[in-house]
């Protein structure tokens, strides 16, 4: 991937190199098989990914509720997963929904520039930033109406997906690129801090993370409640003693020293 001298943050087909460019041509299917089955991709991790997954389609939901009153224009949002697969389609009216279906655009169809050539979405992912692509500049006729604007759901260096506004390519494509960074930002602010399932999925990848057992976790989760040992041996069917025990343990292994560190330590 080069690096641009360019201030602005977005790309557009033509920035490629002739190299690049010629990459964005789509695969036949007999390609396709072959390049999967040549990739060795795996997700070890597949509970991981879907408890991600649900956690942004949750996010796309109720940040396009909050925006639509904002957009007097036919539209179609775009959530993928880091691979380019649709995961969900957020439309502006059954009219657009419509067209996205006879366009055979739905969950589950990938939008890498492998299969479907050159988008914002597949630009996007080549160049790691805002993809725009207009028009005639597609490769798939389903979108050489629209005009699509992409930008990387991202967390420091990781990228977890992307997020793809379209609409008419009559429309003044400017206020797209603004717009849709900053769905990409509310989106990572909600699904990665208040969304209720990731929340607790990084709770427990960090108590596995220091190493606690199985009733050391039990009474973290209890004491993070604010129960009192006294309430967590109640509960644990374990007396207050022991259960004052397990919180040395546990405050030894998270390295803290009283309730408000060991809170802050499995609070964000």
């Amino acid at each position: 991937m080069r690096i641009f001298e360019q201030s602005r943050a977005w790309s557009v087909p033509g920035d490629l190199e002739a190299q690049q460019l010629e990459a964005f041509r789509p695969l036949d299917a007999e390609q396709i098989e072959l390049h999967s089955g040549q990739s060795g991709v795996s997700f070890p991790e597949e509970s991981k990914e879907h408890i991600y997954h649900r956690a942004m389609i949750s996010s796309i939901r109720s940040e396009m509720n909050k925006l639509s009153q904002l957009l007097s224009i036919p539209y179609v949002v775009f959530l993928t997963d880091k691979a380019g697969t649709i995961l969900e389609l957020v439309c502006s009216s059954p009219v657009t929904r419509d067209e996205m279906e006879q366009a055979e655009l739905r969950p589950g169809v990938s939008l890498c520039r492998q299969r479907s050539g050159m988008n914002a979405v597949s630009l996007a992912m080549e160049m790691n930033c805002i993809g725009v692509v207009r028009g005639a500049e597609h490769s798939d006729q389903a979108f050489q109406n629209w005009n699509c604007v992409c930008a990387p759901l991202q967390n420091e260096d990781t990228v977890f997906g992307y997020v793809d506004i379209s609409f008419n390519r009559g429309e003044p494509i400017e206020f797209a690129i603004p717009f849709v960074q900053q769905i990409a930002e509310n989106i990572m602010e909600k699904w990665m801090e208040k969304n209720p399932e990731m929340q607790q999925y990084r709770l427990e990848a960090t108590l596995q993370e220091y190493k606690l057992t199985a009733r050391e976790q039990d009474v973290a989760r209890l004491w993070l409640l604010e129960k009192s040992a006294l309430h967590i041996g109640s509960d644990l069917g374990i007396s207050e003693g022991t259960v004052r025990n397990m919180l040395k343990s546990i405050y030894s292994k998270m390295r803290v020293n009283d309730r408000f560190q060991f809170v802050k330590r499995l609070t964000p």
